[in-house]
């Protein structure tokens, strides 16, 4: 289960905008296959060292699925952006 939003490290929420960021990169190219390379190159300078750390999370919760180099947004993701929730 995930730690309440409260308990997080100072880190993880300066992380916050990068993984808005790389998820919305990869649902807005899904179905294209993108990589983590691309995904630092795409990502403004002081974004580019924290996508790494922003893809781990998001891979950690679910919310994309990594494949070597490869990342995608899951089922579960690009529901909930169908939904038009956010």
């Amino acid at each position: 289960m995930q730690a309440n939003p409260s308990q997080r490290s100072p880190d993880e929420r300066e992380d916050k905008p990068t993984q808005r960021a790389v998820l919305s990169l990869l649902l807005h190219e899904f179905p294209a296959q993108v990589t983590k390379e691309q995904l630092r190159y795409t990502s403004a300078p002081t974004k580019a060292k924290r996508s790494g750390g922003a893809v781990g999370n998001l891979s950690q919760v679910e919310l994309v699925w990594c494949e070597g180099e490869f990342v995608l947004p899951t089922l579960a993701a690009r529901h909930f952006d169908w939904l038009e929730l956010s």
